[in-house]
């Protein structure tokens, strides 16, 4: 068999077009391995800033809810406790169940702006006066529960009490700090039957309570209580878990964001699983 004898121009083409395609075939893994994974550094150190910090405040949020569990369970045990009298009372705690006998006075308040429900209305903070004229008057703020505002926001709603002796039942509850506050208008503002925006316009009406600093909250079941439903915290074990769940969520949405346009993952991932295979002659 005879070999067709090709020129040195055709040889040399040819060697040169081999050496080529064996460079390009070599070259293709080669550019593959040689892609970067970081592609924006200014991006990436960005998102490294702000990655710890959102994991520290989902972390911080549960430890919130970790410290308002601890502090409802002391409140659930102090609550669970029989009522004492208040007549046996030496110095008022915070949450301490107690038992009233007396009489309520004409002197009530609507404070304002409280929700039940998703509903305005108003809690209704009244006075309450134990003991007799031979062992000494005591006279105590009562908090005896929500009642739902009308559609004018100029008519109150009614509050009914008894005239005769009754014994009621709830636990102690601080009305906040008074001290240093000033108001010019408090008198006008804290007339018997006025409607009122904070417990620290009743502590400074003259009332003569024996603990201005505290007031009574009536329980449920309570003789004279209207709709109760307290709030012990500001804030539930519930939400601060929820509110942690939001910071885990924005930390994973951060790492997403910063495979998707920091980095070269999704070209990493389609040279390496989505390449086309290459023709063989």
């Amino acid at each position: 068999m005879t070999v067709p004898k090709m020129s040195p121009e055709e040889g040399g083409n040819a060697l040169t077009s081999g050496t080529r395609s064996d460079s390009k075939e070599a070259g293709e893994p080669s550019r593959a391995a040689s892609v970067a994974f970081i592609r924006s550094w200014p991006l990436s150190l960005l998102c490294l800033c702000f990655f710890p910090l959102l994991l520290g405040l989902g972390n911080w949020q549960l430890q919130r809810a970790a410290e308002k569990q601890i502090l409802l369970d002391r409140i659930d045990g102090r609550l669970s406790a029989q009522p004492q009298s208040i007549d046996q009372l030496h110095e008022p705690q915070s949450y301490t169940p107690v038992r009233l006998l007396g009489f309520y006075t004409d002197e009530y308040f609507y404070l304002d702006n409280r929700t039940r429900n998703g509903r305005v209305g108003y809690e209704i903070l009244q006075v309450f006066e134990t003991g007799d004229r031979e062992r000494g008057k005591r006279r105590w703020l009562i908090n005896r529960g929500w009642l739902p505002a009308s559609s004018q926001r100029s008519e109150l709603p009614e509050v009914a009490y008894p005239l005769a002796a009754k014994v009621i039942t709830g636990f102690i509850y601080p009305s906040g700090n008074q001290v240093g506050r000033e108001s010019n208008d408090a008198p006008s503002r804290t007339t018997p039957h006025a409607r009122i925006q904070s417990l620290y316009n009743i502590a400074e009406s003259g009332l003569r309570l024996d603990y201005p600093q505290w007031h009574i909250r009536l329980s449920a079941d309570s003789d004279t209580a209207l709709f109760t439903d307290w709030q012990l915290v500001n804030t539930n074990p519930q939400r601060h878990r929820g509110y942690a769940v939001q910071w885990f969520s924005m930390a994973a949405a951060l790492c997403l964001l910063w495979l998707l346009a920091a980095t070269n993952i999704r070209e990493m991932v389609r040279q390496k699983w989505f390449k086309k295979p290459t023709k063989q002659t």
